[in-house]
């Protein structure tokens, strides 16, 4: 009776821990690289889904201001050597966010019977809310108010070292929607894909309102909605 006992103990010591391990697509982890009309960004992810179609998750998107030049210009000056090219802007505009967020995928088509089950296309979408850091910059700019008047009587060109001040964004924005769609194709553990996202989100609303005796220092492009084409890689773990 005890050793039938003892070796009924150490059958459950043997197939609890079987239960206790995850399914392969609970923990998920992505990276991708988008680019929207006024700056690129970087974002990593993390999603614990729930069932194979329907999860929650994070994530960690660093952006990037191009430059005053555009698109164009810095892809230019990153491909190219020529000198010409270098257009590097120190004062170009970064902001980190956090984008809780819910997933919900489609399961997987299966494009061919010579495909490994599992293997195919599907698509996901996740809505999320994305919290944006800095709020409000200070930056230094030129104090135009020290330029002294010159007499009427005086000719010719004045040149003058300008003394700096430094002024503070008002009123930023720090909350925004995003929504993100992604057609995928999955390959064993992971899936490639392209995403593309909408969001009111703007790269320039930590410094839009950066004024001097309430006049704008800068005169940003207005943007209603952002709209992102990314692509990037999924995996399962």
């Amino acid at each position: 009776m005890r050793r039938r006992w003892m070796m009924g103990m150490a059958g459950m010591l043997f197939f609890l821990p079987t239960l206790a391990q995850e399914e392969p697509w609970q923990n998920n982890g992505s990276f991708d690289i988008g680019f929207a009309a006024d700056a690129w960004n970087i974002e990593l992810g993390y999603n614990r889904m729930l069932t194979p179609f329907m999860g929650a998750g994070i994530g960690l998107m660093i952006d990037n201001e191009y430059d005053s030049s555009g698109l164009m210009d810095y892809l230019m000056e990153s491909l190219s050597d020529n000198s010409s090219y270098d257009s590097y802007d120190e004062d170009r505009i970064m902001r980190l966010s956090l984008i809780p967020q819910l997933t919900l995928r489609t399961p997987t088509l299966r494009l061919s019977r010579k495909t490994d089950p599992g293997d195919g296309l599907l698509l996901q979408v996740q809505p999320g809310i994305m919290l944006s850091f800095p709020v409000n910059e200070t930056e230094e700019v030129p104090d135009y108010r020290a330029v002294p008047q010159i007499p009427k009587s005086e000719t010719g060109y004045h040149y003058y070292t300008l003394p700096t001040v430094r002024v503070k964004n008002e009123n930023g924005h720090w909350c925004y929607w995003r929504l993100r769609a992604a057609l995928g194709y999955q390959l064993g553990a992971g899936f490639l894909y392209v995403a593309y996202s909408v969001s009111n989100y703007s790269i320039y609303d930590s410094r839009r309102n950066i004024r001097l005796d309430g006049k704008p220092i800068h005169d940003y492009p207005q943007h209603r909605l952002t709209h992102t084409v990314s692509v990037g890689f999924n995996i399962a773990f």
